[in-house]
This record gives C-alpha cells, structure tokens and sequence, in this order.
C-alpha cells in the first residue's frame, strides 16, 4: 500500500527554514491562573495536531470525523488513491458504485487505537450497504446502523461502500460509541488535556498552510466527509473555545478575500463566549519561503511596489495584509475590539523579519503581538551535519542541547523581547518546543531519526522543556503555543507532546508540572 503522496504532508507539511537558512539581503478557563515557578509566570497554549486520517489523536465523538477522502477501488487490482471518483455529492459522498468496484474509506487509519471503544457503531443516511474489512469486524445490522467491532490491531478500519442509492446515496456517516445515547461532541479525554491552557491556536485544523480557501463559500463545512483534505468548520472550533472557555487564535488563508474575513469575524462575535478575546493572525510563517503563502505574498509585494528586493517585498506585504485583516476584525468587534488581539509573525532567528515587519506603516496602531517560533535543536537535523550527529550518543545530544538552550536559543528570545519593546508589543511563541528532525535529504537517515525518537522519548527531554519556558518568561517573553499536541514520531519529526493517548511523554509531564506550577529547573 503506497501511501507516500498523502503521508508526505506528515509534521507541518514542510519544514520550518533552519537558522542556517535563514534570509537573504489543558479545561482552558480564564478560572485557572498563570503557571508560577521560582518567580516567573507564565501562560501556555497549544498547536493541534492537524485533523488528518492519519492523526493519532481523535477529538470528536464522532470518530469518522478524521476519515480520509474515499477511493475507488477495482476488484483484483493493486491498491490505489488515484482512480476517478464517480459523481459525488456536494458533502462528499459517492452517487453510485462503479462496475466491478467499490467505495473504501479509513474511517479510523491509526493504529493507536487502544484507547478508544471496541464496541462501536456506524450510523448513516440513504440507502446502500457497508461492507468492513482491516481493523473493523462486522456484528450485527439494523437500518441506518451497522454494530461494528474496533479490532485494536493495526490494520485501518476501512468501510467499504458496495452498493448505494443514485437518489437517497449512503451520506452522513457517523461512528460512536455504542454504549452512548446522546454523544457528546468531543471526547472527554480530549477536553480533559485543554487543561490549564490559555489559548488554542488552530493553524492545522484550519489548513491553514499552502490553502486554497479565497472565498466565504470555499470554506469547511459540517457534514462533508474527509476532514483530511477539508479541515474543520468554524462552528466546532468555536463549540470547543466556548465548551473550554479557551481563548481561540485563528489563522486566516493568505487568498482569502474581505468577504471572507468579515462573515468569519462576524461568526464569531456573534457565537464566541463574549468573555473570551480572539488572537487573529494572517495564515502562518509567510517569511518562510517554503510555503505557497509566501511566494503569493512575494508576488503580490513586488506587483504593489512596496521594494524592489524580493523577501523585503514579501515582508511587507504579509504586514500590509495583517493590517488589512486586523481591520476589518476590529471593525466587525467595534465597541469589544479590544477583544481582537493582532498577531504580526516573524523568523526567530533573524530580528531584521522583526523590525521589518513592525515598522511597517499602519501596522503600529494593529500589532499587539510579535509573535515568533523560538525552537530549539533544529540545525542539528540539517544534511551538513547529520552523519556526524546521527552517531552521537544520547548523552551528547543533551549536553549540546543544554548549551543551546542556554546560550544561543535564551539569546534569541532576549533579542526579539527587545524588538516587540521597541514597537511596543508583547512578544509570543505562535510555535516551540524541540525541533530535532532530519530535512533536505537528512530525513531518511535512520539512525539520525531514531536518535531523535529516543531524545524526544528520555526524560531529560522534559528537562529541557522546563528550562526552556522558564528562560522564555525570564527574558520577557508571554503567551507560549507549544507545538503540538499529539501525533506519532516518524521521519518527519516527534513534534507531539503526547504520542497516543493512554500513555504520558515527558514533554507532556513536564508541560503539566508547569501548569501545576511545579518547580522548572
């Protein structure tokens, strides 16, 4: 089974541009108070983990709500993503099943399954019939419901579509625990890991990198199927800030037009707890040339004429835009803008991304916010440097961490606290944590990826963790949005706090001692 086209988009979809790259030229409550230790207070957020088949965290109920898109599949053939589909319906469910074929989906890919229910069932509309195969055991079936049994093993649990209705297609599938009456819209174990946090940023659940959204119209709605490739609605992700009481921050698509921003600002002035304000920041990294985001922003600086250079352009184009968008927000808020908090991101590493930004004009009057990814370990992944650091001993690593943590990443973040003064901002950590992960090639060494599966995995990792947040606050830094919160180790990186649920990680013990306002040494 080849699933290297869609599972290449693993982590953040690219990685974040390393300083030797650098340019050219848990419930949320406002009830819970900042973590505290020797002397420094501080607040956390939190990153989630994209919405995709493969995640290993399941946050609604619902747990088809991570599905992947359906695929035909001929009889007899060799697995494949790439078949046509026949007509769909606009939430995206097939009309008809082809001759000789059948409909298949992951309603649950993950194989970390063995803390979610093993009695389950399937709920649908329309008419057809579902056929399980993988990790999912038919039981019994009723209309509109299949009893299904989770396997817990480590094939998906896959549902096929082998017949359905041209006019009342099998549509609004649904798998719950079969035990529960009334579900509730998201997991108690999920909401249960909100604890403690202030902010929930939704970068990945919005599809937020390389997105094609542009208009109100384009956007995720409830009921289409597939969240892999659609991400999730507005309504939910303000359910959950409303549910949590956690102040959300949303990452608007760098195509989407004003009418997007103002029905998605209206929305939430309208259904957002009116207690909680809302961090607001135009789509994410567009100073990393990795991503579409930048090279539209790119563009769209030299077509304006704000520089001849090109990065310089691309900067003050994602600052035009922010201000553009923080606009209309605090438009829409009026009398509660103070409500709207202006997000004005930049490279860690080079403070002229900073300065470039923030000076830009009309943005003083929008930014309340610097916000910038002060990650640590990244260089040591890079193709220069991984044979070398791929046969370190774990005791190695550490101690050039340490140093690291110490000396060049407390430096950086006292730099840029110095910036956000100059401009009057306070300064955040949109993202942050370790950054061990080979990339440009270095990914496919072996034993440099289970070097850093194993870093990640020793308890000193949530020694680091704890020095680092303590620096953090020492140095003037503010709001801090770990990055993130679940997923499985891979190539790609160890970028969970948590790798599954069920089992603790010593990044997520010692994010929880520092909630607890435990000691950070």
């Amino acid at each position: 089974m080849d699933l290297g086209k869609e599972s290449s988009v693993k982590r953040r979809a690219l990685l974040q541009l390393l300083s030797s790259a650098a340019i050219s030229p848990l419930l949320i409550s406002r009830n819970f108070g900042p973590a505290r230790a020797q002397g420094v207070s501080g607040r956390l957020a939190l990153n989630l983990t994209g919405m995709s088949y493969w995640a290993t965290e399941y946050a609604f109920s619902n747990l088809a709500y991570n599905a992947s898109r359906w695929r035909v599949q001929i009889e007899g053939d060799a697995f494949t993503w790439d078949t046509p589909l026949p007509p769909m319906t606009e939430d995206g469910y097939p009309t008809a099943v082809p001759p000789n074929s059948v409909l298949e989906s992951f309603l649950i890919f993950t194989s970390e399954r063995k803390a979610l229910p093993v009695q389950l069932s399937v709920y649908y509309d329309g008419k057809g019939k579902l056929e399980y195969k993988g990790g999912a055991q038919l039981e019994s079936r009723a209309r509109g419901r299949d009893d299904v049994r989770n396997l817990r093993k480590e094939d998906p649990f896959t549902a096929r579509i082998t017949e359905t209705d041209r006019t009342d297609p099998i549509r609004n599938i649904r798998i719950h625990e079969r035990s529960v009456t009334i579900p509730p819209k998201f997991r108690k174990p999920f909401l249960e890991r909100m604890n403690g946090m202030s902010a929930l940023r939704f970068m990945d659940w919005m599809g937020t990198n390389n997105s094609g959204i542009i208009h109100w119209a384009d956007r995720p709605r409830r009921g289409q199927f597939g969240r892999s490739e659609l991400g999730v609605p507005l309504e939910d992700m303000i359910d959950l800030c409303n549910e949590t009481r956690i102040e959300p921050w949303f990452n608007m698509p760098h195509l989407c037009d004003d009418g997007f921003v103002r029905a998605f600002a209206e929305q939430v002035k309208k259904d957002l707890d009116p207690r909680l304000d809302v961090h607001v920041e135009y789509s994410n990294e567009v100073w990393n040339t990795s991503f579409g985001q930048a090279d539209h922003a790119r563009a769209q600086g030299l077509a304006l004429g704000l520089s001849s250079n090109d990065y310089e352009a691309q900067l003050r184009y994602y600052a035009h835009r922010s201000t553009e968008i923080l606009k209309i927000w605090e438009d829409i808020f009026s009398a509660d803008s103070q409500r709207i908090i202006g997000i004005y991101a930049a490279q860690s590493v080079n403070e002229w991304t900073s300065t470039t930004i923030l000076s830009w004009k009309g943005v003083a009057q929008h930014a309340d916010v610097l916000a910038i990814a002060p990650y640590f370990g990244g260089s040591l992944g890079s193709p220069e440097r991984a044979d070398d650091v791929s046969k370190w001993s774990l005791d190695r690593l550490f101690s050039e961490l340490e140093k690291e943590v110490e000396i060049e990443n407390k430096k950086i973040i006292r730099n840029q606290v110095a910036v956000a003064n100059q401009y009057r901002a306070k300064l955040y950590a949109y993202e942050g944590g370790q950054h061990l992960v080979g990339h440009s090639g270095a990914e496919n060494n072996d034993m440099l990826t289970d070097l850093f599966i194993a870093a990640n995995r020793d308890p000193r990792m949530g020694d680091l963790y704890r020095r680092h947040l303590r620096n953090w606050w020492a140095s003037g830094g503010e709001l801090y949005a770990l990055f993130s919160s679940m997923s499985g180790p891979s190539k790609w990186g160890s970028w969970g706090l948590l790798e599954n649920e069920g089992e603790s990680h010593p990044k997520w013990q010692a994010v929880q001692q520092v909630l607890n306002a435990k000691n950070i040494r």
